[in-house]
């Protein structure tokens, strides 16, 4: 891991102060405007990782302060949802660049709801979303008829792993068409890019190779669904041919594709999200990321300067606009 963060740096500490353990007010509302939630399960006792969306009208999941409740009927491929499997989802908002994360466990199943209890929340950072003018719809093309053509037009993506302890991590990625996915006779290929360097997926990957990643083509209700078994690589010739403003990534990853399909999504149908119409309920990242490092446990000296350091009124959204404008590449 040391080699590893070398490259794409560590994990700054106010970015894990933004991690609380339940769902806080600014939580509970997203939740409650979300149409579309993209999800990761890891299941402990085939080591496997699998990829679902659940979609609906907003507010088809049901949330407390420590519990999700999913209608099985609005997630895609419900039955691969299993009792005791890890759990991590993003929930969307139309028109908002960043996306809510909750991470937990599948507590239990019904014939009509997947009740998760959850471990984890926090705002996610907006890159991917703005790498990929996700919510700028595009063209609506035709049902695409190859995996190579779908890898040159998809620009978002979202890549499920897991740990040895069957903890799910989700982490979506985007990029402009082309620059996203490569398909090839040795695997299917994709970059890292500069995010929130929690480096959760990659530490997963070193310890668990088994991996699938869903792309999206924004418009579209095809997906793109990648299983197989995953290496980081540093490829001059992938790094090059995967260079955005003559930026090239530091680090490729390589996915020995076991299955590689074209599906339609019942929950982007349902969920709605073009054309991109913004909800009632005004939200603003940096008040939510302010409210959740007050509401972090952690402690220590970082943990004070941090709490502090967003208390100071601007400082943490002209940080994010510095940010944003600087490392998206």
């Amino acid at each position: 891991m040391e080699s590893l963060e070398q490259l794409v740096g560590k994990t700054p500490g106010p970015r894990d102060l933004k991690v609380i353990d339940h769902l806080d007010k600014n939580a509970l509302l997203w939740i409650s405007v979300s149409s579309c939630m993209f999800v990761s399960m890891a299941d402990n006792r085939s080591n496997g990782v699998s990829a679902s969306i659940g979609g609906g009208s907003p507010g088809f999941v049901k949330a407390d302060s420590y519990y999700l409740q999913i209608p099985r009927n609005m997630m895609d491929n419900h039955e691969n949802i299993v009792e005791g499997a890890g759990w991590c989802s993003l929930f969307l908002v139309p028109t908002l660049k960043e996306s809510l994360r909750v991470n937990g466990v599948v507590e239990s199943i019904s014939n009509d709801t997947v009740t998760v209890k959850v471990s984890e929340c926090y705002l996610h950072c907006a890159k991917a979303f703005m790498r990929s003018n996700f919510w700028e719809e595009q063209a609506k093309y035709p049902a695409v008829g190859s995996s190579t053509e779908f890898c040159d037009l998809a620009s978002f993506m979202l890549v499920a792993t897991s740990n040895e302890k069957a903890q799910a991590d989700l982490s979506p990625k985007g990029d402009p068409a082309g620059k996203l996915l490569c398909l090839r006779e040795d695997g299917v290929w994709y970059p890292d890019r500069p995010g929130n360097r929690r480096v959760d997926s990659f530490r997963n990957v070193i310890s668990q190779p088994n991996i699938e990643i869903m792309a999206i083509i924004p418009g579209s209700f095809q997906i793109l669904r990648v299983s197989g078994e995953a290496v980081l690589q540093v490829n001059d010739k992938m790094q090059h041919h995967f260079s955005v403003l003559d930026k090239a990534p530091k680090l490729v990853v390589q996915i020995d594709s076991k299955k590689v399909s074209l599906e339609t999504s019942e929950a982007l149908q349902r969920a709605k999200l073009w054309p991109a119409t913004a909800p009632t309920l005004a939200f603003k990242a940096a008040d939510i990321w302010k409210s959740h490092v007050k509401l972090s446990k952690s402690k220590g000296v970082q943990a004070k300067i941090a709490k502090a350091a967003v208390s100071v009124p601007g400082a943490l959204q002209k940080g994010l606009d510095f940010d944003y404008e600087k490392n998206l590449y």
